[in-house]
Formats: structure tokens, sequence, C-alpha cells
């Protein structure tokens, strides 16, 4: 399973590589521009900061401008694969980039249908929005569940990459579903660390030990 971190902010990437569980980072031009940079220049500092794949969106309409677009993130970095959005639009560009062997996927899904599609055509990933289907009444994590059961199914490599999660709660149940992939905000995964019974045991193993000083100086 690789788990990616949802942010263009450099410091938290930062932070969050340093935990040594980070393989890659989601990047979508709200958080690029909500970080105030531009998509290159953040793209190539995220490249710096992680080994593994940068996720970079087209924001572009058109099939000429995705196609264009995913074709040019390919010369910011190594690594860079293209999120194209679940459109008509997108599923064209997305089989004439795949035809190409240029990574990319599909982003902004929001049904099994629309996971079809993506597999059918190779796409590198495909990106079902847990807590936003939740805002839909709908029930994102059940969504995301059939979704890798349907490509197990049928042996599709498009990896299932779970995106919009907004708790650990909704993590939980994605890494018992099996799914290949999910990205989280920093927030959501620093709050997988805490739990008061390992500071209760933290503090005990402290109190017994007092004052003796670190081992290494006995």
């Amino acid at each position: 399973m690789n788990l990616y971190i949802d942010t263009a902010d450099r410091d938290r990437i930062a932070d969050a590589v340093a935990l040594g569980v980070v393989d890659g980072v989601t990047t979508n031009p709200s958080i690029v521009a909500e970080a105030g940079l531009e998509y290159r220049e953040a793209v190539t500092a995220i490249a710096d900061l992680v080994e593994g794949p940068v996720f970079a969106q087209v924001v572009a309409d058109d099939v000429d401008g995705m196609v264009r677009e995913a074709r040019g993130y390919q010369e910011w970095a190594d690594d860079v694969v293209a999120k194209i959005p679940a459109t008509r639009q997108g599923f064209e560009a997305l089989a004439r980039l795949r035809e190409a062997g240029v990574p990319a996927g599909t982003t902004v899904v929001f049904s099994v249908e629309q996971a079809v599609l993506a597999a059918k055509n190779d796409a590198s990933f495909v990106a079902p929005y847990v807590g936003r289907l939740d805002d839909a009444g709908e029930d994102g994590v059940e969504t995301v569940r059939r979704i890798q059961s349907m490509y197990d199914t049928y042996g599709f490599e498009t990896d299932v990459l779970a995106a919009s999660i907004r708790n650990t709660t909704q993590a939980v149940a994605l890494y018992e579903a099996g799914v290949d992939a999910v990205t989280l905000s920093p927030d959501v995964l620093y709050d997988h660390v805490p739990h008061p019974k390992t500071d209760e045991g933290v503090a005990g193993f402290a109190a017994a030990w007092g004052d003796r000083g670190s081992p290494l100086e006995e």
C-alpha cells in the first residue's frame, strides 16, 4: 500500500517525509494556489523533497490542452504523474497519453462507472473522492471498496488511490478494504500517531527510570 501526502506546503512535506512513511506527494491546482506557488515551482520543489511520484493535475479543459500540459509536466522533474479529470475530454486525453506511455491517471472520480473507464484506458491510478462522496449523501468508503473489488476481480493494473480522506476513521476503513493507495492531508497523517495509552506508557517508563540519565552514559 502506498501512502501519499496531499499538500504543496514544502515545510509540511519535509516534516511528513521525516516520519519515513511517505511514498510520494499529490497536488492539485487548489492547494498549489493556496501555497502561493506557480505549478512548476511547486512540482520541482516537491521532487527535491521526496523519493517517489509527484502528482500534478492539468488545468486545461480541452483534450489537446490536457495532453500538452501532461506531456509538459514530464519535463519538470523525474517521476511526475499527470492527474486528468474524469470528464469526456479527460478520458480522451487519457487514452492518448497512455497510448504514448505518459504516466497519467484519472482524478475527481465519484462513481464505479468512471473507475471502469479509467481502468479500461490503462490509467496509472484512479482517485475516488471519499469525503466529497459523503458530502453528496453517498458512502465514500463503500464506493472505494467496490472499485477496489472490481479492479481485483478483473486484474486491472490501475491503482486505486483514495483521496479526500477527512479523518483516521475513513483511513482505517480503507486500509481494511485493502486499497492500493491513499493520499492524506498532513493533519490526518499526524492524527495516526497519538494514542492516550501510548502517552501513559511512555510516562510510566520515564517515571520508573527516574533521573538515571541516558543508558549510554552509565
